[in-house]
């Protein structure tokens, strides 16, 4: 085990120590791991992409409208359950008993915008976890989901179509899909109106979406940066079972699901700007929705 650690450390270290500092990719914007060449010259696999190069500041967090977001998450686990005066008892419960460790966070933190940015994540926190508790199996969490994408998307963009779809990376070429892809990019345009909002109320950072070209349409990415309910989402995920999600997820399986489209959706809490684990803090949301085909 300890010479297992030993090469992860090393590894850690040759990857961060690839990072080119100078180098942006024209399409992303982001630094670039440069993964070495071979000996006749030729680059070893693709770059891979970490930080911003020119990183936009979060805006403040409006807690109007990201309290409008949880109380939806609340309506829509309701109607699942035992009533929402019931959930509603539980949420307050769970707020009182995990609130001291949110306010020490509090206290430590510098400014008034990230006092409210934690706190904002000990109501999440509450809220996520008394709906896990409250629907208390898989199926009805999943129905849950559903239900609260579909109310942010009507809140949020529920005009919107491909022509809202926009993505740093060229589109791929068509060909054959195992879907309709124009009801793909019908629900990527409705995710792009939808992220942008949150962006503008302070719940994420810059995001971007992505088809990657190598994969034949079989993979949607999203990364968003400066993930504000990072914390919540991570505490969750330690959950053993019937996990809760949060909100962008809840739109990806609602937007997809409406579109048709079965997939697999994996999450990732990245933090671009390091590989070593002492340093490691997440801030980053990617979501990859793979194997995509018709229902």
């Amino acid at each position: 085990a300890q010479i297992a650690d030993a090469i992860d450390e090393k590894w850690e270290r040759f990857s961060d120590g690839l990072r080119d500092k100078s180098s942006c990719d024209p399409k992303t914007g982001r630094r670039l791991y440069d993964n070495g060449k071979r000996k006749d010259g030729t680059s070893i696999g693709n770059p891979g992409l970490g930080s911003l190069c020119n990183p936009e500041p979060l805006v403040p967090l409006n807690t109007e409208v990201v309290s409008q977001v949880l109380n939806l998450a609340v309506v829509s686990a309701a109607v699942y359950g035992r009533g929402e005066e019931t959930l509603r008892d539980k949420i307050k419960e769970l707020k009182a008993l995990v609130s001291p460790s949110f306010e020490r966070k509090v206290q430590l933190s510098t400014t008034d915008e990230e006092k409210e940015r934690v706190r904002f994540n000990l109501e999440a926190y509450a809220v996520l976890r008394a709906i896990t508790i409250y629907l208390n199996d898989k199926q009805s969490i999943r129905n849950f989901q559903n239900n609260w994408g579909e109310q942010l998307v009507n809140l949020f963009a529920p005009t919107a179509s491909r022509r809202d779809y926009v993505s740093p990376f060229p589109e791929t070429q068509d060909g054959d899909y195992d879907y309709d892809k124009g009801k793909l990019l019908d629900a990527l345009g409705k995710l792009t109106v939808t992220l942008t909002q949150l962006k503008a109320c302070g719940m994420i950072g810059y995001y971007e979406i992505s088809i990657p070209y190598d994969d034949y349409g079989s993979v949607v990415t999203i990364a968003i940066d400066d993930y504000v309910p990072i914390t919540t989402e991570i505490l969750l995920s330690e959950q053993v079972q019937f996990k809760c999600e949060g909100p962008t997820q809840a739109l990806v399986r609602h937007l997809f699901g409406a579109a048709g489209i079965d997939f697999s959706l994996d999450t990732f809490y990245i933090d671009p700007s390091t590989t070593k684990q002492e340093d490691y803090n997440p801030t980053q949301l990617l979501l990859s929705a793979n194997n995509l085909r018709a229902f």
